[in-house]
């Protein structure tokens, strides 16, 4: 049985971004996240070791923000995904990190076949 131990809790906003790519990976019809080159307007699929760099973290009035950039596998309802692919993600974050309060926001930058 888990006890309530005195103190705080402070989680860096890289892992808050390892555990957000992880469970978008997760994810039905998610097929990675994605880098996007905003000069030539291509979004490039990024490598498991790389999850970070296709998420970002930020603070905003008090909220933490996780933006997540990925790319979905074709055919696909990129609605119920996103839907899935946030509530996912606020389950995993309030799960292990005791965040209880965070805005996900999802942003198809591509789709790609399986």
């Amino acid at each position: 049985m888990a006890s309530k131990v005195p103190g705080s809790l402070r989680v860096s906003n890289d892992v808050i971004a390892d555990l957000a790519g992880y469970a978008a990976l997760e994810c039905y019809g998610v097929v990675g996240m994605a880098d996007t080159d905003e000069e030539q307007s291509v979004a490039r699929l990024l490598p498991i070791y790389r999850l970070r760099k296709g998420i970002e973290v930020s603070l905003e009035d008090g909220l933490i923000v996780v933006d997540l950039h990925v790319i979905l596998e074709q055919g696909v309802n990129m609605s119920s995904v996103a839907q899935n692919l946030e509530s996912t993600v606020k389950f995993i974050l309030n799960q292990i990190a005791e965040i209880s309060q965070a805005e996900v926001r999802v942003h198809v930058e591509g789709l790609r076949k399986n």
